[in-house]
């Protein structure tokens, strides 16, 4: 019976530290929770931008040392500031976003740093040529102030594009 007793009172221990752990654990959640859902609604909003040609909001969002591999281009962008933000509106007017989806978004946050992977289902008029396709995105952004910026984009289409 003692023996009984002891185990019983060693299970209520353990369960009950099992309970305050996953307590712990739900408590912070809701901050990277809330942190994914900003980082989402930022890349959400970087491609509303693009879509209205919005050169200052692209300002904001890019660090001064961003980097990116596009699905159309073969190189690695840098430097945006001198590279990318003085041509914005020629790319904006080349590359047209008519719709655009986000699916499976997983944002892995790590201090001020979270990079968000997901995919994604395009039509864009690129150059003059409707193209629909799928692809696979990685943004890695990190905070700077109370703003998340993107660092380095890496988008890669899926075969079978038209």
């Amino acid at each position: 019976m003692r023996k009984f007793l002891s185990i019983a009172i060693a299970l209520v221990i353990v369960i009950g530290g099992l309970s305050l752990f996953a307590v712990r654990r739900a408590a912070a959640d809701p901050s990277q929770q809330d942190i994914a859902s900003q980082i989402i609604a930022r890349e959400r909003a970087a491609v509303a931008a693009w879509q209205n040609k919005n050169k200052a909001f692209w300002t904001d969002y890019l660090t001064d040392d961003a980097t990116s591999f596009a699905a159309q281009s073969p190189y690695l962008e840098t430097d945006p500031k001198t590279n990318f933000i003085p041509k914005f509106d020629q790319y904006a007017e080349q590359f047209k976003i008519m719709d655009w989806e986000m699916y499976n978004p997983r944002v892995q946050v790590y201090g001020d740093t979270a990079v968000l992977t997901y995919n994604e289902g395009a039509t864009v008029n690129f150059g003059g040529r409707v193209l629909n396709y799928t692809g696979k995105v990685t943004t890695v952004y990190v905070k700077q102030g109370n703003t998340w910026r993107a660092v380095h984009q890496h988008e890669s289409m899926n075969p079978g594009a038209q």
